[in-house]
């Protein structure tokens, strides 16, 4: 895959274009990608076109929460077989641009855009003007394709102020609705709507090796710079590494019976395996929040508990263990 980045001097031919933010790369993406995917058939490029910094994080006051980091966008369109990531610079300048000169000027001229791929909500352009039925009208003057996709549409939970209300409504599938999962812990609920298990890649760093005095080893990442991060607590996860998967127990959190600062921590217990993971890119799958974050009276109540979670987690995953004592 190429992936062209951080610059406007782009040169393409012949190519099936989808357009988006693709900042959660939910269910609803993918059916872009699987479209322009395609179209190589009659021999155009997938591109996949989004950018380099999130819209929201330009205008906005707070730091946009990402669902995918940029690393983790790129690593996922290649997996899928997109020919072509174009990470657009989004500036002041750029989106300022007229939804008509971004058409003409961008998709047609600059990337010979045959094919336009987009949901029937897409906007772009100066003030948003621009959106599905601006492409339709200027792909048949200037020879191009329009590929609309409906929204997706799930049945889930309502929350009113953070709190269920025990009724079931249907909304669209969305980034905004996938954070508001994450945020509140549903990672089985985020996963229907990601298509996959909401993850966490980073390089196994070393911590204070407490979990290897215990005989429970932990691989500990340090969650990328505005990567949405679930509540602190215990999660059954799935460990990454390399073309190896392993099950696994995650503690995301400050660590209290042990820690030594205030710093926010990602350790994962990978329980069926042995060896060392330092310096390893791994990728952490949380399947589903198992328990707060807790303070133990001492080192032997936290392994007790680690033991605890262990077999819950391997129920979960298919399998069973019984409960030791820790004396």
């Amino acid at each position: 895959m190429i992936c062209i980045t951080g610059t406007k001097d782009i040169k393409l031919e012949r190519t099936a274009i989808a357009l988006g933010k693709f900042d959660g790369l939910h269910r609803g993406h993918q059916i872009l990608i699987e479209k322009i995917k395609h179209y190589k058939s009659e021999g155009l490029k997938a591109v996949m076109f989004t950018f380099d910094f999130h819209p929201a994080a330009l205008f906005g006051k707070k730091p946009v929460e990402l669902i995918f980091t940029r690393e983790e966008r790129r690593a996922w369109a290649e997996k899928r077989g997109i020919d072509i990531l174009v990470e657009f610079p989004f500036t002041k300048e750029t989106s300022a641009m007229e939804a008509e000169d971004f058409v003409r000027d961008i998709l047609v001229k600059d990337m010979d855009a045959k094919v336009i791929v987009a949901g029937e909500d897409f906007r772009f352009g100066h003030q948003r003007k621009g959106d599905v039925p601006l492409l339709e009208k200027m792909g048949k003057d200037l020879g191009f394709r329009v590929d609309m996709c409906e929204k997706l549409r799930i049945e889930t939970d309502e929350y009113e102020d953070g709190k269920p209300t025990g009724k079931r409504v249907i909304r669209d599938i969305s980034s905004t609705l996938i954070r508001e999962c994450i945020r509140r812990g549903d990672m089985e609920e985020a996963a229907r709507m990601l298509g996959v298990p909401f993850s966490v890649s980073g390089i196994v760093v070393k911590g204070r090796q407490l979990g290897r005095k215990l005989g429970m080893p932990t691989a500990n990442v340090v969650p990328p710079a505005h990567k949405i991060m679930p509540p602190n607590g215990v999660y059954s996860s799935c460990t990454l590494a390399g073309p190896y998967e392993y099950h696994s127990i995650t503690n995301i959190g400050m660590n209290p019976t042990i820690a030594d600062n205030n710093s926010k921590r990602m350790e994962t217990f990978v329980y069926d395996f042995s060896g060392s993971l330092y310096g390893e890119e791994i990728e952490v799958q949380l399947f589903r929040f198992e328990r707060p974050e807790m303070k133990f009276a001492d080192i032997a109540a936290l392994k007790n508990q680690i033991f605890r979670d262990k077999a819950r987690t391997m129920e979960y995953f298919g399998t069973c263990e019984k409960l030791p004592e820790i004396r």
